[in-house]
């Protein structure tokens, strides 16, 4: 390059054999024109130098930006004579590897800038980006980019973690491979079809473990694909099954959990100041009692029907085709010992809640002003905004004219008694993650029937194996005593386990576990919403195996 720009040959990109030729700054592009001067160049399908001159043209090509100019180069290159009696090529473009890739528009850095940006942030969002730093380009274009990158082979893992994916939930997965050693997306595969997994294994042999959930296809996959790799049970899934069990457990003894007060949380412990209390709701208008009357009567019902129907040996299929209701539900109402209801869960309290008792007050003494009132309590503490106030006097003033009560800044009191899902996550959490109220619930569960103590003993022993690792006879003798408990929850858990043994029992003695998959899964699951509608498969597989 000309040594009279000196400023302008370090901005321009290093690429041997080039002339700077001219520069013109304009108000906001920047030419340059380069002139290629190399004396020979070699022939792109023999390889071998030419040094005669056919002939020249001129390409234009973009550049990175210098600031807010945008850079054009004009390009000037020549056509070479190849002599070369046996090449089938008799005239070719000089070639420029350092400085752009044939019949492209764009410089080699500037395309690598692109792609980089395409990678991290996708189409729409890239074409903002580029846009702004003066390197515009099409949304469509940085998707062109990824799917053009080529990625570089991936050594075959030898401990592996498969999991499926949601392409659209409810209707299509795939499988997801991760290295789990290297913490890495080695591989993403558009079904979770058993012969797929299988074919890919075969494809990659050399390996040693494998860690997956509780799936049949994956289980029957792996022993297709690599017989001989180990297969290792998640320990989240197991606790996750166990505590479905119990919730089915305790699903059958609800009038037994209606004797144990629900367990609050441990406020002494918690950081800041305590929560109040909640505030009691204003009792219901007629029409809401009705509604829930009629629900209440309507779910009764539907319990009574499917429990005689139950009782006179109909089966959970041969109820909900006749009723056409979910089997799970069925299920659950063919084996609860009471009617269940529905929960009514607490409400965070409001910016108005600590407040209220003194607006009640205020109201009471005669002060309906609502600005007034706005103030005062603003004058306490009060941070919210004056609409807040505003509606729930209104509510005040409509229940004295009207002698309606309701109030929608108070929130409905929780259910006082555990529910099964509650007792299942008192069981299944770790001791020394309970609290002192928590302890106190479950020590009065167990105390209420053997049946529930021994389930939760039994429980305790099956969280212990994997936890403690204590290894395969001790998960032996775990699945016979469940089988010979009596209790058809956790018999049937047992049983099912059992077809899996050797990935349940190696789960209570490998390290590894199906965590980083998990994790793995989330990360896709960002880059897909992040990529709206464009998330096609060979898109996703580029964007997450790039990372």
């Amino acid at each position: 390059m000309l040594n009279t720009h000196p400023l302008a040959a370090r901005l321009l990109p290093t690429a041997p054999g080039l002339r700077l030729d001219h520069l013109t700054i304009g108000a906001d592009e920047i030419l340059v024109t380069l002139v290629a001067t190399a004396p020979q160049s070699p022939c792109p399908v023999c390889g071998r130098q030419a040094r005669s001159v056919h002939s020249s043209y001129q390409r234009t090509l973009a550049d990175l930006p210098w600031g807010q100019h945008a850079v054009r180069l004009q390009l000037v290159v020549r056509k070479f004579f190849c002599r070369t009696s046996d090449c089938p090529r008799r005239i070719f473009t000089e070639r420029l590897p350092a400085l752009v890739a044939p019949y492209a528009r764009r410089t080699t850095r500037l395309a690598e800038v692109l792609r980089v940006l395409a990678f991290a942030l996708g189409g729409e969002a890239g074409g903002r980006l580029v846009s702004r730093l003066r390197m515009a380009v099409s949304p469509a274009t940085l998707l062109r980019l990824i799917r053009q990158t080529v990625l570089p082979a991936r050594p075959t893992p030898q401990l592996l973690g498969i999991d499926d994916w949601a392409r659209r939930k409810g209707h299509r997965y795939g499988t997801i491979l991760v290295d789990l050693e290297r913490h890495r997306v080695i591989e993403l595969l558009p079904d979770r079809e058993v012969e797929t997994v299988a074919q890919w294994l075969r494809e990659h042999p050399g390996v040693e473990l494998v860690t997956r959930d509780r799936s049949d296809a994956y289980a029957e996959g792996i022993r297709r694909g690599a017989p001989a790799a180990r297969q290792v049970a998640d320990r989240f899934h197991l606790a996750k099954n166990l505590s479905e069990a119990l919730e089915r457990f305790f699903n059958r003894h609800r009038w037994l959990l209606r004797q144990v007060p629900r367990p609050v949380p441990d406020t002494a412990a918690a950081s800041g100041p305590a929560p109040r209390a909640p505030v009691r709701p204003a009792p219901l208008r007629r029409s809401a009692k009705l509604a829930r009357e009629r629900t209440r009567a309507n779910r009764q019902a539907r319990y009574d029907s499917i429990r005689e129907r139950y009782q006179k040996g109909a089966s959970i299929a041969q109820i909900d085709r006749d009723l056409r209701l979910n089997w799970k539900t069925v299920r659950k109402y063919a084996e609860a010992d009471v009617c269940p209801e529905s929960p009514r869960y607490a409400v965070r309290p409001r910016l108005l809640t600590p407040y209220e008792p003194y607006l009640r007050q205020r109201w009471g003494e005669g002060c309906h002003n609502g600005s007034r009132l706005y103030r005062e309590v603003a004058a306490q503490g009060f941070t919210g905004s004056r609409i807040l106030v505003a509606l729930f006097v209104a509510a005040l003033r409509r229940q004295d004219t009207t002698g309606e009560h309701r109030s929608a800044t108070t929130p409905a009191p929780p259910e006082d008694h555990l529910r099964p899902h509650g007792a299942a996550m008192l069981v299944v959490r770790r001791p020394a993650d309970r609290n002192a109220a928590e302890q106190q619930a479950l020590d009065q569960l167990i105390q209420l029937a053997p049946e529930v103590a021994s389930a939760v003993e039994l429980s305790g022993r099956f969280l212990a194996l994997f936890r403690e690792r204590q290894g395969h006879l001790a998960c032996a003798s775990w699945l016979a005593d469940a089988i010979a408990s009596g209790i058809p929850e956790l018999r049937r858990f047992a049983i099912k386990l059992r077809q899996d043994e050797a990935a349940v029992q190696a789960a209570c003695t490998e390290p590894h576990s199906n965590g980083q998959t998990e994790g793995q899964v989330n990360r896709l699951k960002l880059l897909k919403r992040q990529m709206y509608g464009r998330a096609n498969f060979d898109l996703l597989r580029q964007r997450i195996l790039a990372a």
